[in-house]
């Protein structure tokens, strides 16, 4: 097996972002990659925006006459609230969905060089509705160990809760808390890591689901651990340094970056690199694990397949 860098890497994706965008430039092709990289990212860093911190709104008399109605429509408010909370949850999920698609959409266009839509979207269903569905389980699974530490946690604090009383049990949670989130942290974002940079490249190299994937991964991981850790702490600093360029991209820009999509478009290149290393990193563990060059590279325009 030829020498393992987590280096190496970086040169073999700059030269795949300037093959793929700028050899040479296409304004449509751009514009349709810049599409499937904006699905495959639609749903990371995307959380609600609730102001939690106390406020005096319902201290002025417009604010006791709207807590008075409430109070007396309180069936309608639960209602109204649940209603709510369920059309978020399914927009969440659709998201989600999309986004699992969008995945390998962006993979498959990087990897042959081209910005097809509806062709990679039909051929990657099986696999996107299977990373789908691991990614709910995953969800469900990331809250039920919240919860369990929250529960652990309450449990050792309760002596000083039930005494009211800040003493060794509740600073002995404090410090179990924060140890145990940042391990919990850590974990899950190597999980994150691992599956977005490895799980999804095998899913299209072997034409399998999720689970088969991660298999395939955990055995490689098994027989090179040190270089997978040694590509988490490389992974680290690429991304600090990638955040400082994103960073001065917006101030330059005006924050149109944060426009969603235009902003993609905007910052291709970055995600090109981004989703050409892991795949370049993997390619080093031998032919097997080769994903460029599966075919022959050409240009495909977004196009409008016959029915």
């Amino acid at each position: 097996m030829a020498h393992i860098s987590v280096i190496e890497p970086v040169g073999k994706a700059l030269s795949t972002v300037r093959q793929v965008l700028f050899a040479p430039f296409n304004l449509i092709k751009w514009l349709g990659l810049g599409l499937t990289a904006w699905l495959a990212s639609l749903t990371e860093g995307f959380a609600p925006n609730f102001n939690l911190a106390p406020n005096n709104a319902f201290d002025s008399p417009a604010g006791h006459k709207v807590l008075a109605w409430m109070q007396a429509h309180l069936a309608l408010v639960i209602s109204l609230g649940s209603g709510l909370a369920i059309i978020m949850l399914a927009v969440a999920l659709v998201m989600a969905w999309i986004s699992c698609r969008g995945k390998f959409m962006f993979l498959d266009n990087v990897l042959n060089n081209r910005a097809e839509i509806q062709a990679p979207w039909r051929r990657f269903s099986r696999q996107g509705n299977s990373l789908f569905l691991f990614s709910i389980c995953f969800g469900i699974a990331t809250l039920a160990v919240l919860a369990t530490i929250g529960l652990l946690l309450l449990f050792v604090a309760w002596p000083d809760i039930t005494r009211h009383n800040f003493g060794i049990n509740a600073l002995s949670a404090i410090l179990l808390g924060v140890l145990f989130l940042m391990s919990f942290c850590l974990v899950l974002g190597c999980l994150l890591a691992f599956l977005n940079d490895f799980v999804v490249p095998l899913m299209i190299l072997r034409s399998c689901r999720v689970m088969t994937a991660w298999g395939l991964f955990l055995d490689l991981f098994k027989a090179h651990a040190g270089m997978f850790v040694l590509y988490l702490l490389f992974r680290i600093a690429l991304t600090l340094v990638i955040s400082a360029v994103v960073i001065l991209a917006c101030c330059l820009l005006c924050c149109t970056v944060l426009i969603p999509y235009v902003g993609t478009v905007i910052l291709l290149p970055v995600f090109v690199f981004w989703r050409s290393y892991s795949v370049h990193f993997l390619e080093q563990f031998g032919g097997t694990y080769r994903l460029f060059g599966m075919g022959p590279s050409q240009y495909i325009t977004v196009r409008q397949e016959p029915g």
